[in-house]
This record gives C-alpha cells, sequence and structure tokens, in this order.
C-alpha cells in the first residue's frame, strides 16, 4: 500500500466516526461541537441545550441513550450549583 492509499482511508475512516457521533450526539438531544482527537482515543463533543455546557464522550463508545443520560446528569448538576 502506498502512502496515498493509508491516507485515504484513515481520512474516510475519521469521517465515518464523525458522522456516526454526529448522529448520536443529534439523535440524543445535544448539540454536536465536533471530534478531539487524543493519543488514547477520539472524543465526541456536544453541548447541552439547556445549559450551554460542553460534555463529551469517547467516540467508540458513543450512544443516543448514552448522549442523553450525560446532557441528563450535566443539567442536574448545573441546576444545583445555582
Amino acid at each position: 500500500m502506498t502512502l496515498y492509499i493509508v491516507t485515504l482511508y484513515s481520512e474516510q475512516y475519521f469521517q465515518d466516526v464523525e458522522a456516526s457521533a454526529k448522529a448520536c450526539v443529534e439523535d440524543g438531544g445535544g448539540i454536536w461541537r465536533g471530534v478531539q482527537e487524543g493519543e488514547e482515543y477520539d472524543l465526541a463533543l456536544f453541548d447541552s441545550p439547556k445549559t450551554c455546557t460542553t460534555l463529551a464522550l469517547k467516540t467508540t463508545e458513543i450512544t443516543p441513550e448514552l448522549v442523553k443520560a450525560k446532557i441528563k446528569v450535566s443539567n442536574e448538576k448545573f441546576r444545583r450549583a445555582k
């Protein structure tokens, strides 16, 4: 394989992961912000629509249900802190 092909597959994989994570965030009620690449794992970043708090889940573990749960817990913490 040439470096070009490896790079092309890498970019396509990242686009698929990003599209999948974005769909989970939107289905889970969050506001999509993007992917933060890391050395060990990448994070899907999204905001709570009520508090505008930025939250994150691993792109390899994200589901709409986890997004909903993360937003719910964050909103409760935000409400109690007021």
